[in-house]
């Protein structure tokens, strides 16, 4: 390939079919284009690749954390392709685009696809380069996968055009920030990290390299033609089970800057406009986890801003104790439908002590009055299997959720992620005996060893969990059978779902992907 004519070719493993598409496959398509390198993605989210991996969409509605919804989807009429064809598929698009560089972004549970892929076409000798969380976390761990030639630690908007411009001169990449890989004796060579980039300064997202298929989504049981919005990247609170407390230390150490930040309103409504107008959006996620560090000068200024658009209803996240009811209100009046909180647990000494979320029930439960109050949806996301939890402490998330009776709740299990305090506190503990074991989804299993709270058990749990909180106490004990994965209990497990789903059918309670 000439160097005049560069070709990237990015993939982001993604072994589930509902998920919001990729912010970075558009970052990188339009970088990468204006510097005259032509860039395409290949998509691997709607092969069945169930045979090894497990679907969180599935475990979600299995669990109740997802309502059932009518597949009149627009693309369903197109056949699921199985791995073998995702491999076939995967080499044919690389050996007719001829890419000079091959990228993955994976997180730690999806890095093992990316792997995969990478082993397909490895006889191509096509260099190739692994980014996303799992690589900035766990540096030395992903370059001792053989597939892998180096890595992105850190961000890649302003590394990746320097990157592909020595790869095609045949430079050597000492000294590039971001970008670790093995020398010829296959030792590791690192590189500084550079300052965070100026997100407002990004171009506006572009929908080419995606398929339109990917664009529809499941929400509180509908589908909806539906557009990821990155307000902020990162988070400033100090959750353990999360590596954003790592990622503002680790900046602001080496860079003298935090990771977090947010954009400007302005630059979210350029996202938003082209959304609306010129790609038919008729819902809109929110991407930030904590959407309310926004000020209330912000929220005015987007609520002013958003106000022609108030047809096209909106979805954001964050927490119970961040509950203002001026933004809420605000945010209501221009079209907030539904708003996505991290309880994770339901005891105040544990869910402060173990997970530095430092909010009481009593303050949750009189926050989440004022979504009571402008009838908006909301869902509960919870976890399950902490370090040091117990079946006993676990029960206090159940009678928490149903206390805050939201239109849907739903318990993953805890997954003991790089860069996080409770992977090191796992460890610490012998509850993690591999220290570089990979955390999979967490709607999959435990890789914990918890005496006083075994895998099997942790399971059980986060799949009955919504069965405790929508019945009532009194049959709990017919429940707690369920949590045998006995042909008794798969039985029992399966005349509770079905009686739970009729209820929501009569309610039309809404229970939505998030």
């Amino acid at each position: 390939m000439s160097a005049q004519h560069p070709r990237v070719l990015l993939t982001v493993p993604n072994p589930r079919q509902m998920s919001l598409v990729a912010p970075i496959v558009s970052h990188f398509y339009n970088i990468l284009n204006e510097s005259g390198i032509e860039m395409k993605f290949f998509d691997t989210t709607f092969y069945d690749v169930s045979d090894k991996y497990i679907n969180p969409d599935e475990k979600a509605a299995e669990n109740f954390s997802a309502r059932s919804f009518k597949k009149n989807l627009p693309f369903e009429s197109i056949p699921i392709k199985d791995r073998l064809t995702l491999h076939k598929e995967f080499l044919e698009q690389v050996e007719s685009f001829e890419p000079d560089l091959i990228l993955v972004s994976a997180l730690e549970s999806t890095v093992t696809l990316g792997i995969e892929l990478l082993g397909v076409i490895r006889h191509l000798n096509i260099p190739h380069c692994l980014g996303g969380i799992f690589a900035t976390y766990a540096p030395k761990q992903s370059l001792n996968y053989p597939e892998v030639d180096m890595i992105c630690v850190g961000e890649g908007e302003t590394v990746i055009v320097p990157l592909v411009k020595r790869i095609i001169q045949g430079e050597n990449l000492k000294g590039l920030p971001n970008i670790w890989y093995k020398d010829k004796k296959g030792d590791i060579v690192s590189a500084p990290l550079s300052p965070i980039i100026d997100i407002d300064k990004l171009p506006r997202f572009n929908a080419a390299p995606y398929d339109e298929s990917r664009f529809w989504r499941a929400m509180s049981g509908k589908v909806y033609k539906m557009f990821p919005v990155e307000t902020h990247r990162g988070c400033p609170l100090k959750c353990t089970f999360c590596n954003s407390p790592l990622q503002n230390e680790t900046f602001k150490e080496k860079t003298g800057t935090t990771y977090f930040r947010g954009r400007k309103i302005s630059e979210v409504m350029k996202d938003i406009k082209y959304f609306i107008e010129e790609c038919g959006a008729e819902y809109l996620f929110f991407w930030a986890d904590h959407f309310f560090t926004y000020s209330k000068k912000e929220i005015d200024e987007f609520c002013e801003a958003y106000t022609q658009y108030k047809h096209i209803p909106f979805y954001i996240q964050s927490y119970p104790s961040s509950l203002d009811e001026y933004k809420v209100k605000a945010l209501f009046k221009v079209g907030l439908h539904r708003i996505g909180m991290g309880v994770e647990h339901g005891n105040d000494k544990f869910r402060k002590e173990i997970i530095k979320r430092p909010y009481t029930n009593e303050k949750a439960l009189s926050k989440i009055k004022i979504l009571w109050d402008y009838n908006i949806e909301y869902s509960c996301n919870n976890i399950v299997g902490f370090p040091y939890e117990t079946p006993e402490l676990h029960e206090d998330t159940i009678k928490l959720n149903k206390a805050l009776k939201a239109h849907s709740s739903s318990c993953a299990i805890f997954t003991p992620f790089q860069g996080t305090s409770l992977r090191k506190m796992a460890i610490d503990a012998g509850f993690l005996k591999d220290p570089d074991a990979l955390a999979p989804s967490n709607f999959d299993y435990s890789i914990l060893d918890m005496p006083q709270f075994p895998p099997d058990l942790i399971k059980a749990k986060a799949r009955t969990f919504n069965l405790y909180v929508h019945f009532p106490e009194k049959r709990w004990k017919d429940i707690k059978k369920a949590e045998k994965f006995t042909p008794e209990g798969e039985k029992i497990f399966t005349e509770y779902r079905q009686e739970l789903e009729e209820i929501f059918a009569q309610e039309s309670v809404g229970l939505a992907y998030h």
